[in-house]
């Protein structure tokens, strides 16, 4: 004879052990962003509410069809997601470009970029910093009353002088890496690097082009766009 006390508990540790058998609540959802444009109707929520200044867990609902990835993003509305459609691969439909913001800090901050195919399929997209880091080079000369850099940047020479006084602290180099952007122009997708020489002192901005090549987005062409 089971006991009543026993009956309970085996009820209990069925419901543990069948998590998926039993109705989700619906959880409060903030949407990130949305768009409705060349016949595709694409929203990005937030799956769960924001822990430590973020939000982890990006639904995206696109034509009705809804999944759950687990991407990041800053919770502050001024860093929401970017969501843009284009051909960005060059053959078949538009894809779905998602851009996140994942950290910010004084002279810092953090992208993560998501290329998505009509089958929710991902295409990879390399990393554009180790290209934009091969391409370029420099040199610090401390003087007097100044600091010096000379670069050469993808083929190209620049030099830069600005008063010592000007920063607390010059790196020794010319410094990337600390801040990524990403735009979507002409079907183009371009990385934005902009170049440092002090925590708050730019040169210019390197800017990387993405290809197709075998079903990846690999990154090609290196310019450079110097500050006015």
């Amino acid at each position: 004879m089971i006991s009543m006390w026993f009956i309970p508990k085996l009820i209990c540790a069925a419901i543990i052990a069948l998590p998926g058998s039993l109705p989700v609540p619906n959880q409060e959802r903030i949407v990130l962003a949305e768009i409705q444009e060349n016949q595709q109707d694409i929203t990005l929520s937030a799956a769960t509410k924001s822990v430590q200044g973020m939000y982890s867990g990006i639904t995206v609902i696109w034509n009705n069809q809804t999944k759950l990835f687990p991407w990041e993003n800053i919770s502050e509305p001024a860093y929401y997601p970017e969501v843009v459609t284009a051909n960005i691969d060059g053959k078949g439909q538009d894809e779905v470009i998602i851009i996140l913001t994942t950290g910010k800090g004084t002279g810092a901050r953090g992208s993560s970029i998501h290329v998505l195919q009509e089958d929710w399929t991902e295409i990879h997209v390399g990393d554009p910093i180790a290209k934009a880091q091969n391409s370029l080079s420099s040199m610090y000369k401390e003087h007097q009353a100044t600091v010096e850099y000379t670069m050469n940047i993808a083929g190209k020479e620049y030099v830069y002088s600005y008063p010592a006084e000007d920063a607390g602290m010059w790196f020794d180099e010319a410094s990337i890496g600390r801040i990524l952007r990403y735009r979507v122009s002409d079907n183009k997708l371009i990385a934005e690097i902009p170049v440092q020489v002090s925590p708050g002192t730019y040169t210019g901005t390197i800017e990387v082009e993405f290809r197709a090549y075998n079903g990846e987005l690999i990154p090609s062409e290196v310019s450079y766009i110097e500050d006015l």
